[in-house]
């Protein structure tokens, strides 16, 4: 036996597309109470209203349900506020991911996230921070405290020092006796900048002759003492400090010259203990590098020793001193006079002075260094 079913089918016609709503309340802030002056107005973004306003007080937010403007007396949590219904507690973390989500400025106190990235307005990654790195092309950073390794690597230059952000570079002079020309930066933004520039090797090429880098007018390479115009380099490094102020930039300071790898060879430094001057009676005047206390002291007739600082010698071996006669002989005008170490331990020396075999008083200048300092070549 068939079964029929009988069922009602309706069909709705779809409507036409209405008008296009008007744009909602965008919200503002939030602002601290403090930043905004009386008679400032704040909104609720009720019809007609751009702004649902959000401000930060006593370390809470408040949103605006009630337009109104600001007086002394009506602050969140106020008698006034609570009687008109101006404001309403707010949820921090509800607004702070409203404001990400609006990509206006927000103030996070916590943020945590897996990976950040920031671009310039040319839509280059600027700051990146992932996966534990941190990568920072740009910006300007204060009161920084560095624990553990900063380097900046050598990077190669042509004919000139234009790379802000490279403060160690390598430079190659070419042609035996030609001077290579160079250019560095003399703007203020050189103020308080290091820089080491070498002049040895890059790659397969080693460099030959001197380069050279020119001051412009009214600036100078400061070096020993005095103000140059040009600042030569053969196979070496030399460490420069920009100096300057905020308005004026005076030049480079020369802090220091090392050889590398020099064709000929031209020593090292030597550096001294004491020196000073021994008149013929027997007085002392004299420097050391420690303020430590010398004695001198006269046993005849041309004889004098020379007290040092127990702590400045191992052995007497270590001991080495200069001598240079001063002047004549005591009562004469025509025999100069020498001075001769005759002896010394780790904390004197014994000093002859004459003008031929036999002993006269004279007056002589000294240095005294420690030879073992160069022990270690």
């Amino acid at each position: 036996m068939g079964v029929s079913r009988t069922q009602v089918v309706k069909f709705i016609r779809k409507g036409d597309p209405g008008d296009k709503g008007e744009q909602g309340a965008t919200l503002r802030g939030p602002q601290a109470w403090s930043d905004c002056a009386a008679g400032y107005a704040f909104q609720a973004g009720k019809v007609g209203e751009q702004w649902i306003d959000v401000v930060l007080y006593n370390n809470n937010y408040y949103t605006c349900k009630k337009s109104h403007t600001k007086t002394a007396s009506n602050y969140p949590g106020s008698t006034t506020d609570r009687n008109n219904g101006y404001w309403q507690l707010g949820d921090k973390i509800q607004l702070v991911a409203t404001k990400i989500l609006l990509a206006a400025y927000a103030l996070v106190e916590n943020l945590g996230a897996t990976a950040i990235e920031m671009k310039d307005s040319s839509g280059n990654v600027v700051f990146k921070a992932k996966d534990g790195n941190i990568t920072c092309k740009v910006g300007t950073f204060e009161n920084i405290k560095v624990v553990g390794s900063l380097r900046n690597p050598f990077a190669y230059v042509g004919d000139s020092i234009t790379n802000d952000y490279n403060d160690n570079v390598a430079m190659l002079s070419s042609g035996g006796g030609w001077i290579n020309a160079y250019s560095l930066p003399w703007d203020t933004k050189q103020s308080g900048r290091r820089i080491t520039i070498v002049n040895y090797k890059w790659g397969s090429t080693v460099s030959e002759g001197q380069a050279g880098i020119n001051a412009p007018s009214g600036k100078y390479f400061y070096e020993n003492g005095v103000s140059k115009n040009s600042l030569l380099l053969s196979r070496e490094a030399v460490e420069l400090m920009g100096y300057g102020t905020s308005t004026q930039f005076y030049g480079w300071i020369v802090m220091r010259r090392i050889d590398l790898m020099t064709t000929y060879k031209y020593g090292k430094e030597l550096k001294i203990l004491a020196f000073g001057s021994v008149t013929s009676g027997g007085s002392l005047t004299y420097t050391s590098f420690d303020k430590s206390t010398l004695r001198v002291t006269k046993n005849g007739t041309g004889q004098y020793t020379i007290t040092m600082p127990s702590g400045w010698f191992y052995t007497a071996s270590n001991v080495g001193v200069m001598l240079t006669g001063v002047g004549y002989a005591s009562g004469s005008s025509e025999a100069p006079i020498k001075a001769t170490l005759i002896s010394r331990t780790a904390t004197q020396l014994v000093i002859r002075t004459s003008d031929d075999a036999s002993v006269n008083d004279g007056a002589f200048d000294f240095m005294i260094f420690n030879k073992s300092d160069w022990s270690t070549i």
